[in-house]
């Protein structure tokens, strides 16, 4: 059975969706990818993927959309596959238009998050709800990362209940786990960094720099708890993507050295040893204020047994327990960020017993193999081959 998973960047089939890719190749399904050219898309093709480099542009541009409309439903139509399955918002209604037109029997969404949210204004929550549930028609099936969506698309009737399903979001439990960690790898990534010996105390982010995943709220905060916090180290992991529609990483940059911290926050430019820079941390913390659906490096950073502290909105509130595996502020909001990580700051031991909470939760709730299972299911509802008995 073939199958072509859709995303605009190559960065989302590297990071997010490659666990889910590979299990399906394990169970002798044929897996391929389509999505942007770039160098993530060079690295996948190297390691053996079959990925298709087609330009999917991540903003509405009618001339663009069009022009890949028409070279996925050529690659679709050529290739045949028995389900094209897509992901985030632009690429997953222009992939699943693709698909219908060359006349795929199964098309399934995978919505990262809703495009339409508490924090987007009424015209545009107006504007993406009508594009979804004009794009629901054509689906045969839409997977969720949290509950909450679920409850959006049922009580707004954006498709029949039946159609929406949770699916969830996981990590490798295994490969996040603080047992694993090197001491002395560990002590020679820290002066990697450039990290003094005397900051005892660090806290980090991850994601691309963006303005909606609330760097810049980190940064206020951080200047909030120097004075407290003397030893305080920020790490910033994560990079700007050449195709992000907001370059920000600039505008970073210009904050932090307007408040002189600039030797208390290391920027890591885009990283590929995710377990081990959580294992230098005290504190994760995630800023966002956007478009998520369930974080990853939410689920990453409790698997690594720490505490996080993120803010009130879809998916982030679902994954983080306040007050029982960390803190949850209001977004865009630099005072209430520092006062929750001048708490956990202050407090080893309600560091490590929300940590520990962390790690628990994710065994039981975000275990990888949980969302392959699901996932599994799903397919074979849909009368993909058996994937589960192989």
């Amino acid at each position: 059975m073939k199958i072509l998973h859709i995303c605009a960047i190559g960065d989302t089939a590297q990071i997010l969706l490659r666990p889910q890719i590979d299990y399906l190749l394990s169970h002798n399904l044929s897996v391929e990818i389509a999505c942007s050219p770039g160098l993530e898309v060079e690295q996948l093709q190297q390691q053996g993927y079959i990925v298709h480099p087609i330009q999917i542009d991540r903003r509405i541009s009618p001339f663009l959309n069009l022009k890949s409309i028409y070279q996925l439903t050529r690659l679709i139509q050529k290739n045949q596959y028995d389900l094209v399955h897509v992901h985030t918002p632009i690429a997953a209604v222009l992939g699943r238009i693709a698909a219908k037109l060359a006349g795929v029997k199964r098309i399934v969404y995978t919505a990262h998050g809703f495009p339409f949210h508490d924090q987007s204004s009424l015209s545009q929550y107006r504007f993406y709800f009508i594009v979804e549930k004009f794009a629901a028609f054509i689906t045969d099936l839409i997977l969720t990362q949290n509950h909450e969506d679920i409850a959006t698309a049922k009580k707004l009737g954006l498709c029949p209940p039946e159609k929406v399903c949770y699916l969830g979001n996981g990590v490798d439990i295994d490969r996040f786990k603080c047992d694993r960690l090197n001491l002395a790898h560990q002590n020679q990534l820290r002066k990697s960094l450039g990290i003094p010996d005397s900051r005892n105390l660090i806290i980090g982010t991850i994601g691309r720099i963006t303005r909606k995943k609330g760097s810049k709220y980190l940064i206020e905060a951080t200047a909030k708890l120097l004075p407290h916090f003397p030893n305080l180290q920020v790490l910033v992991i994560g990079s700007q993507l050449d195709t992000d529609p907001e370059p920000f990483q600039a505008e970073l940059i210009k904050k932090i050295h307007s408040l002189g911290i600039e030797e208390h926050i290391t920027l890591t430019g885009k990283r590929q040893d995710i377990p081990e820079l959580l294992g230098l941390l005290d504190i994760f913390v995630l800023p966002t204020f956007s478009h998520e659906g369930l974080p990853r490096s939410i689920l990453e950073a409790m698997s690594m047994s720490l505490p996080v502290v993120t803010t009130d909105i879809r998916g982030c509130r679902e994954a983080v327990i306040h007050g029982k595996t960390g803190l949850i502020v209001l977004p865009q909001n630099s005072q209430k960020l520092a006062e929750a990580l001048g708490i956990l700051l202050s407090n080893y031991e309600l560091r490590q017993a929300y940590g520990q909470a962390s790690r628990e939760r994710v065994e039981v709730k975000y275990d990888e193999e949980l969302v392959f299972a699901r996932l599994s299911k799903y397919y074979e509802e849909l009368g993909i081959y058996s994937i589960s008995h192989k």
